[in-house]
């Protein structure tokens, strides 16, 4: 069994962010803003290692070691392309690829490709106009695009950079001998190619492959929410390698009944291991690796709601409850149930630093190691 954990590559300057929002602006301005919505609320969140660059070496020698001590294998960068190029590839090609021994950890990319947008309402955000937007039920209303998905030729072009520029890296991560690339949303390829067109994408990519002298190449479909089935049912007839979930606390989260009472985090555990992997695995014979994540809470991105006593109107509601004691039993059920299957056996997590959507491993103030030691007994019993 490996296992691989992703990373969000937004705590570092950037050239997007540079331009959207200011010289040397990170998501480290949101986390340092959030303010409770309840009694109780952990919010804000703090590194105990402090706000790391993650454009440094430094840095990511400092993750190789703790990563690696907890059991982790592989380093899976949410990868972006807008505006005819790649974008927050600082953190992966300046930071983890500038260090000089990789300690036997590897990587790997997900082709991230959702639309970006002004996500983040924080006073400042955007240096010469503040953000634009209108209240609506409570919050403000719908986010500013500043750059769709990939389309056409732009789909080819960023996916066939991955291969060319990241596959054949020696510490690149492969799957049977295969380098493995990871889609975040196969049903958005479906909706501009159709079924044969991302078919045919797929099978291009891996003559590619083979053309840049490579073995192959393992696609891995991220299968999103709502919708999963039909995304699966996608997934299973364009020739992908795999499929998984990527915040698996969040899906878990959003089959729970909504009410005034927020959902607690051993109960969207709970319902993910009994429920949602049994489900979306039974779908096919292809290999499923389960995503465990240790929290969901991405109130750091929004405004505070108007209404503060009723969190059914909220637009966001947190996950409440997250401990490494539960944690610990999800990756052990992630474990137990990747032993009764057969294939190439991968344990996922979501995620190593999504400070602001709640699900990270890197130590805070609050739990401090308490994340990765979980993972650490956890992999080791």
């Amino acid at each position: 069994m490996e296992v691989g954990c992703y990373v969000f590559p937004h705590y570092h300057r950037s050239a997007l962010n540079d331009v959207l929002y200011g010289p040397g602006w990170t998501e480290y301005v949101l986390l340092r803003g959030a303010r409770p919505w309840f009694e109780g609320h952990p919010q804000p969140r703090t590194p105990l290692l402090g706000e790391l660059d993650e454009r440094e070496p430094s840095t990511w020698r400092r993750y190789i070691q703790l990563a690696r001590a907890a059991g982790i294998d592989v380093f899976i960068f949410d990868w972006y392309w807008y505006g005819g190029g790649p974008v927050l590839h600082e953190a992966l090609e300046e930071g983890l690829l500038g260090v000089g021994d990789g300690g036997g950890m590897r990587f790997a990319v997900m082709w991230t490709n959702h639309p970006w947008a002004y996500w983040f309402p924080t006073a400042g955000a955007r240096a010469s106009q503040g953000w634009l937007g209108e209240w609506e039920d409570g919050e403000l209303g719908a986010y500013e695009l500043v750059y769709d998905a990939p389309h056409g030729v732009e789909i080819w072009r960023s996916l066939s950079y991955i291969l060319s520029r990241y596959c054949g890296h020696p510490w690149y991560w492969r799957v049977e001998g295969r380098p493995v690339v990871g889609l975040w949303d196969v049903s958005l390829l479906v909706g501009e190619l159709g079924l044969e067109g991302t078919r045919r994408l797929l099978e291009g990519l891996r003559e590619l492959a083979l053309r840049l002298g490579l073995p192959g190449i393992h696609f891995h479909a991220v299968c999103q929410e709502p919708g999963v089935l039909r995304a699966l049912g996608e997934v299973l007839a364009v020739g992908v390698d795999s499929y998984g979930l990527y915040n698996s606390v969040a899906v878990g989260a959003s089959r729970l009944p909504i009410s005034d009472n927020l959902p607690r985090y051993e109960d969207a555990v709970r319902e993910v291991v009994e429920r949602v992997w049994p489900k979306q695995a039974g779908l096919s014979a292809l290999p499923y690796w389960p995503c465990v994540s240790p929290g969901c809470d991405d109130t750091p991105r929004h405004l505070l709601p108007r209404d503060l006593e009723h969190p059914r109107s909220w637009r966001t509601r947190p996950v409440v409850g997250e401990t490494p004691e539960v944690f610990e039993g999800f990756v052990r059920a992630g474990v137990e149930f990747l032993q009764g299957r057969g294939g190439p056996r991968v344990l996922l997590i979501g995620s190593w630093n999504e400070w602001t959507e709640g699900h990270y491993l890197l130590p805070d103030t609050r739990l401090g190691f308490g994340m990765l030691r979980a993972l650490q007994r956890a992999l080791t019993s």
